[in-house]
């Protein structure tokens, strides 16, 4: 029997809207960690055509400079896509004394998937109520290139 070994691999791709405000805290030795909580929605039809969803509700965990960009700048509701390994660690519960486990992703990378005005995920301005909106000058909006003035 050969001792054929099969590669792990632990990354996780998954976009969502935060389910809390983060909580920015700091280590003894000042190292800044930020966990928060996403949910992700899936939409399907059963077989009888009935449209159903069903939502999963994650923990996130970061650290260093960017637990410190969130924790400062997003917000519940905030859009995000989140990309990570997946994390399981052990704990003892403080109200039951018993052994908890967890599962919660650890991000490398966390993208806000709304812009505010000046190009960053930070918090957009309100936004005036549908009804009131006025559609954009026609003089103002870009016209695409014609495809032969494309350079490539």
């Amino acid at each position: 029997m050969s001792d054929l070994r099969v590669p792990d691999l632990n990354r996780v791709f998954i976009a969502g809207r935060l389910t809390r405000d983060p909580e920015l805290k700091y280590t003894a030795n000042n190292r800044a960690y930020c966990r928060f909580g996403i949910a992700n929605t899936r939409y399907y039809r059963t077989k009888e055509g009935e449209r159903r969803e069903e939502t999963t509700f994650l923990t996130i965990a970061t650290w260093d400079r960017q637990a410190e960009w969130i924790g400062e700048r997003l917000r519940k509701g905030r859009p995000v896509l989140i990309e990570g390994t997946l994390r399981s660690y052990e704990f003892d519960d403080r109200n039951t004394g018993q052994k908890s486990a967890r599962l919660e992703v650890q991000a490398q990378r966390v993208t806000p998937l709304d812009w505010d005005e000046e190009g960053r995920g930070g918090p957009r301005p309100p936004q005036e109520p549908a009804a009131e909106a006025q559609p954009p000058d026609p003089r103002l909006i870009d016209e695409p290139e014609p495809e032969d003035d494309i350079p490539f």
